[in-house]
Parts: structure tokens; sequence; C-alpha cells
């Protein structure tokens, strides 16, 4: 059980291009094909779940099949307007990480059978508890070097008391990388997939410290360094 919801065995599944979905995360959606027309109808209908899963570009031909990444993630209905050409803006919340076991069938929407995949620590308890405040020091300095982040969302995340999850809708949130989101999605410790979304956000600090100095604008003695 998560958030008072159960997770099925059974699921419908949107394959989408650079499309993750992290648990705690609000995705809108845009519905509009037939077939995720029909698909939503049933889930509104029924448990208001399903899954998103990632593109898997890497092999030729993966379009045309809609291969998808064997991790996903699951989301819960929670906003839904119908718009008058029968599409439909929602809102889903993301639940769960889950692998996708096998696909039980594709007409008239893709559904396949999923194992929630839960979290491993990875590191000890000290480690994880100080994480959130590193994550959001790093945050706090791109801010400072003129990254477009709002200051809503650092006190957001200052406001969440579960580090993963402050981790998860940060990577949500702030990661512009399909491929890294992913990786992040399938790493099951919290403490490298800290360190890893840690890495990425130290490679956007240097690059708008590059980006400064080449516009001469860059005072050293003034940027806070992590």
């Amino acid at each position: 059980m998560i958030d008072d919801v159960e997770i099925p065995q059974e699921v419908p599944v949107m394959t989408l291009s650079g499309a993750v979905l992290f648990p705690q995360a609000m995705m809108p959606l845009f519905i509009f094909e037939p077939r995720y027309k029909t698909m939503l109808t049933d889930v509104l209908a029924n448990d208001r779940i399903f899954a998103v899963a990632t593109l898997d570009e890497r092999s030729e031909g993966s379009a045309d099949s809609e291969t998808p990444y064997s991790v996903a993630g699951i989301g819960v209905v929670r906003a839904c307007k119908q718009n008058p050409d029968g599409s439909s803006n929602l809102v889903l919340q993301g639940l769960a990480r889950v692998e996708l076991e096998s696909i039980s069938d594709e007409a008239p929407y893709r559904k396949a059978q999923i194992r929630q995949i839960l979290s491993e620590p990875g590191g000890s308890e000290d480690s994880i508890a100080t994480s959130q405040s590193r994550l959001l020091s790093l945050i706090q300095t791109q801010r400072r070097l003129g990254a477009g982040i709002p200051k809503e969302v650092v006190q957001f995340l200052s406001n969440i008391n579960e580090p993963e999850n402050a981790l998860d809708l940060a990577i949500y949130t702030l990661c512009s990388s399909a491929t890294l989101k992913q990786e992040l999605l399938e790493t099951r410790g919290v403490l490298p997939r800290y360190k890893k979304f840690a890495a990425y956000l130290q490679s956007e600090i240097e690059r708008l410290k590059l980006d400064i100095k080449l516009k001469g604008k860059l005072d050293d003695k003034n940027i806070g360094h992590n």
C-alpha cells in the first residue's frame, strides 16, 4: 500500500518518448489518441491507475514497436478534464517504481503484468538524512549562478520530510536529461541515486560558471563552491 492505494498486478501502460514518471511527482498529460481515450475511460471507471513507461530508443525499430524500458512509473489520476473534442487533460501522481514483467495485452491498449520495485538505502542512515540539505545547497548554488529555478521549488523541496521523496521530486523537476532520469528511476539505492544526481547538478554548476566567465561577469570570491 502507498498513500492508501493498492498497487495492482496488471495495469494499462502508456509508452511515451522522453517522459519519466517518479513517485510523488505530478505529471500533466494530454490524452488524444483513440486507444488512450479508451484506456482513460476504463481507468477512470476502475482504480484510476496506469503506468507511464519511457520509450526505449536504443534499438532500431523501437519506435515502431513502442518498446518500453522495463522499469516504469505507476501513477493515479488525481484530476481529469474532458475537452469538447473528446481529448482530456489530466494530472497523474506517481505512486511507485515498477518493473514491467510481461506485456499481457496490446489491444485496445497495452497492458502489463508488473512488480513493485522497493528502494534500498544504499548507504548509512546519517548520509541519507543529510542528503536533502546537500541537495538543496547545490540547487541554491545554481540559483545564485542564474539558473531559472523558481524559489518556490526550493521552498517546496525543503518542506518535504522524507529525503527520498525530496530527491525524486528534485530529479523529476530539475533534470533535463530523459536518459539520466530513466537511469535514476532504475537506481534502487537512495544514496547512489543522490550521488548520481548530485554529480549532474555539479556539472550544471560548472557549466553556469563557465558561461558567466565567458561573459566576464564571474567573481569567484562571491560564488559558493560545492
